[in-house]
């Protein structure tokens, strides 16, 4: 079945519940609404978004990928993303990771570092694709005691890095968009 045409806009609290459910979808410690509510609505420095069908009112239930960034100077610290189970593998949650380091580099961040888990298997690849590195382990991290891996991408000023990159981007936004660039904000 071919996607319908998406957009990423930033999150709103009525996005909330749409939000949450592909939180429990998605992760064995979900963050919890007062955790995204303090995200939204007292946090200055992050920075979070939605991927919807275009022409979706926020507070319907159609979020379909959602991740969030974190302001450390010249550093972003990637917090959270996820794409619901039924639309994986189709690019979303790459096109989502994309757009949110663009965000990051048109703040002036210059790398962006996050953590996953080991047996993310899907997410690991992706991010090694993308030019993350290993550069520490958290033993021990979440909850269920499984470590952290943290990875990290520099330079993301650099252009012969972001080049090629941001290409990717514009191509995944038509794709995603159905042709045409949609800017959400």
């Amino acid at each position: 079945m071919p996607l319908p045409p998406l957009l990423i806009r930033p999150m709103t609290a009525d996005d909330l519940d749409s939000v949450l459910l592909l939180e429990e979808a998605s992760f064995s410690d979900p963050w919890s609404r007062g955790l995204y509510e303090h995200e939204l609505n007292d946090n200055r420095l992050s920075r979070y978004q939605v991927v919807v069908p275009a022409g979706t009112p926020s507070g319907l239930p159609d979020v379909i990928a959602q991740g969030g960034w974190m302001l450390f100077g010249e550093e972003a610290h990637i917090l959270t993303i996820a794409v619901r189970p039924d639309f994986r593998g189709q690019g979303i949650g790459r096109w989502l990771l994309l757009h949110l380091l663009a965000e990051a580099r048109g703040e002036g961040c210059d790398s962006v570092v996050l953590e996953v888990r080991p047996s993310n298997e899907a997410a690991l690849r992706l991010y090694e694709k993308l030019g993350f590195v290993m550069i520490s382990r958290r033993k021990r991290y979440y909850p269920d005691k499984e470590d952290a891996l943290v990875l990290m991408l520099e330079e993301l000023d650099d252009a012969h890095l972001w080049g090629p990159l941001a290409g990717e981007l514009e191509e995944l936004a038509r794709q995603m968009t159905g042709g045409e660039i949609v800017n959400g904000e």
